[in-house]
């Protein structure tokens, strides 16, 4: 009977210990209700904090000190790289169309084959369609330099990080801050430091694509196992050796994979770059969407969507590892591989490999003719130097059949009939169409019903309550509370770090901006959640409805996030709940993704025995996929919340607010040190959520042994 009551008394006391930290966490939630509903104002830094910190006169006093005595050496190497500029600008729009459509292709189809080939040429096809090849020459050209800068810079430091362990820590800190940081912020410096155009444009892009390519390269040289570098040291290998004939073309994949997402950064910055005086496909949609041209803007969207994709799926393919076939195997060159086991798909690729033997056939024995003439003319002076150049191009063929066939199309358009730029007479653009559609739409009254449901609903019941509760709680608290959170989810030493740069937000007078900012990404990661989850939970227990969710989200994630503002704006116009709903599309593929694989990594037997025991398929997934899941959507949150915050730059060219609105205000009114403290701002934010979120994402994989 004692044991009973002990027992009883035990559970009793751990229940109420259980109930203490829900209880207080309800308790200062309403207390910063009432706290919020007390002020008269919304609340800002002490008037004394924020006139002694002058940061915004520093950074302005900074400039001009930098504007005087060292302008004359950035603009110096902003005209050696215009001159650059101009040149590709000049060679790809001076080339005719045939030339540029074939220089894409060719590689392409080296690399992902026939069906990489088909989306190159369409997507090129569709530039000139729709009269935005001009354009498009322009963003390669800011996009093709800006890649070659940062790749041949990026190497460099990625082998300095690989070779030593302090470069590499001292790197660290400048690699997180440059990938926190939003896009827009790097075109403030860019500006000052090189002027306005395509050569500031360039050099920004350089700095913000750079990181992946540095990050990708350490890990790809640091990857090489020990036992291959020490059987080269034993072979008499000097460090420069085993540097470029071991450990570079091992890491090949892992570089190839960072110029890729070199190559997705530079597009998403070189169609922002509008801003600063860039020409290309971004100042035509930033045109279209001042005048309110739907159909120009959707066009050219669509134009940076095939972009991106192409150079997206060609950057994948290019590092892709060689799979060598079972011999019992037929290769496909449309469809996918995994389909071999299907005979009528083996049928379907038939026709396919008998012309890929042709064309084989028929490359390889010009060049064998071109490389047996080249060989017999160099054999006269030297027969082993005559030999070995003959082998190396016959191993090359398709290499050699595509350099022949461009002198062949420059030699065509130069002396027998000149192709020149994209045929206006096979424009296919319905821009008319699209903006016909899009105004007979915004009239329908039902739509019109239907939006305005929507967007009173969200702005009356979420944003404005939201806003109101952030900006008006007292500064102290809100510092309070985020510190806490961080002590209890990172530790002391984040929590000081925290109250920091929090204390830094408010000194610049930034403050309630920065509220405003909290609050949009709050309420949009709320809304990803409540609609990302179920599409993964589908998605997760659907096969055919994830294939087709896998297409979206890629594409999704491909897109600058210039291109968001676009269909929001067709739909509901600007203002506060248009920026939320571009933020809420641009953010949702990351919890959608890892919602999906969450779910997926749970073992079926956990599902099994739980069927087993009567659970149903709603209680199996409650009760134990979800649980299990945590770590993957925690992560997935972070991801969200890092999207979101890089979304706030751009959503004030559709009526955002917040911190985002200042670097636009900064920048109109030549105030960079206000626009820089608002950039900052927004990377600052960016940071203490991602700690705090990275910190639960570890704790759950902890508690869960994973």
């Amino acid at each position: 009977m004692a044991l009973t009551q002990d027992t009883s008394l035990l559970s009793s006391k751990g229940s109420t210990q259980s109930l203490i930290i829900p209880g207080l966490i309800f308790a200062a939630i309403l207390a910063s209700i009432w706290l919020a509903f007390q002020g008269e104002d919304v609340s800002e830094f002490p008037v004394f904090i924020t006139d002694a910190f002058t940061f915004t006169a520093w950074v302005n006093a900074g400039e001009d000190f930098l504007k005087d005595n060292i302008k004359v050496y950035t603009r110096m190497v902003a005209g050696y790289v215009k001159d650059l500029y101009w040149m590709l600008e000049d060679f790809l729009l001076d080339s005719s169309w045939v030339f540029i459509a074939a220089l894409l292709l060719i590689p392409s189809l080296a690399f992902g084959g026939i069906k990489l080939g088909f989306l190159v040429l369409f997507g090129t096809m569709y530039w000139g369609m729709v009269g935005l090849w001009d354009s498009a020459m322009e963003t390669l050209a800011l996009m093709g330099l800006s890649v070659f800068l940062s790749v041949a810079v990026g190497v460099i430091l990625g082998i300095f990080c690989a070779l030593s362990d302090r470069f590499e820590r001292n790197m660290k800190p400048a690699l997180d801050i440059m990938q926190v940081m939003p896009a827009f912020v790097y075109l403030i410096p860019a500006m000052f430091f090189f002027g306005i155009g395509g050569a500031p444009a360039i050099l920004a892009t350089m700095i913000y694509s750079m990181p992946p390519i540095i990050r990708l390269t350490n890990l790809g040289i640091r990857q090489v196992p020990n036992e291959t570098v020490e059987t080269a040291t034993a072979f008499g290998s000097s460090k420069s050796q085993i540097l470029f004939k071991v450990q570079i073309p091992l890491a090949l994949p892992s570089i190839m994979m960072g110029v890729n997402q070199t190559i997705m950064m530079a597009l998403a910055l070189v169609v922002l770059a509008t801003f600063i005086g860039a020409q290309g496909l971004g100042s035509d949609i930033w045109v279209s969407i001042k005048k309110l041209e739907v159909g120009a803007a959707l066009e050219g969207g669509i134009c940076v969507l095939l972009m991106a994709i192409m150079f997206d799926r060609f950057g994948k393919a290019a590092s892709r590892e060689t799979v060598t076939l079972p011999s019992d195997s037929q290769k496909f060159y449309l469809l996918p591989q995994t389909w071999d086991i299907y005979p009528i798909a083996r049928q379907v690729e038939k026709p396919l490999q008998l012309i890929h033997f042709a064309f084989a056939f028929v490359f390889s024995s010009v060049i064998r003719i071109f490389s047996f003439i080249l060989n017999s003319v160099i054999s006269l002076f030297n027969k082993d130097y005559g030999s070995a150049i003959a082998q190396f191009i016959n191993a090359h063929y398709f290499f050699f059949s595509g350099l022949l066939i461009l002198i062949g199309i420059i030699y065509y358009d130069a002396n027998v009939a000149a192709i020149g730029t994209f045929p206006d007479a096979w424009n296919l653009s319905i821009r008319e169409e699209i903006s016909a559609g899009v105004k007979s739409l915004v009239v329908n009254d039902t739509f019109i019903s239907i939006t305005k449901t929507i967007r009173s609903t969200v702005v009356i019941y979420l944003l404005r309550p939201f806003d109101f509760y952030l900006t008006y709680l007292p500064y102290w608290f809100t510092i309070g509370a985020l510190v806490l959170i961080s002590w209890k989810s990172v530790g002391i030493r984040f929590a000081i770090i925290t109250a920091i740069l929090l204390a830094f937000i408010g000194a610049c007078n930034i403050w309630t901006e920065a509220m405003i900012t909290l609050s949009s990404v709050l309420i949009s990661v709320l809304l990803c959640f409540v609609i990302g989850v179920p599409i993964g939970i589908l998605a997760s227990y659907s096969k055919r409805f994830q294939n087709i969710n896998e297409v979206i989200l890629d594409a999704m994630q491909t897109l600058p996030y210039f291109c968001y503002l676009v269909p929001v704006l067709m739909f509901f116009g600007g203002g506060a709940f248009s920026a939320l709903l571009a933020t809420i599309i641009y953010s949702i593929p990351p919890i959608i993704r890892l919602t999906v694989l969450g779910l997926s990594q749970v073992s079926s037997t956990y599902s099994e025995v739980s069927k087993s025991f009567g659970g149903t398929t709603i209680q199996t997934l409650n009760k134990i996929k979800f649980p299990l899941a945590v770590p993957s959507l925690v992560m997935g949150f972070n991801q969200t919340v890092m999207m979101a915050f890089a979304m706030q730059i751009v959503t004030p060219l559709i009526g955002g607010k917040g911190l985002g609105l200042e670097v636009f205000n900064g920048l109109a009114r030549s105030d960079t040190g206000r626009a820089l403290a608002a950039g900052i701002g927004i990377c600052l934010l960016a940071m203490i959520i991602d700690r705090i979120s990275l910190a639960w994402t570890k704790k759950q994989r902890d508690a869960l042994g994973l």
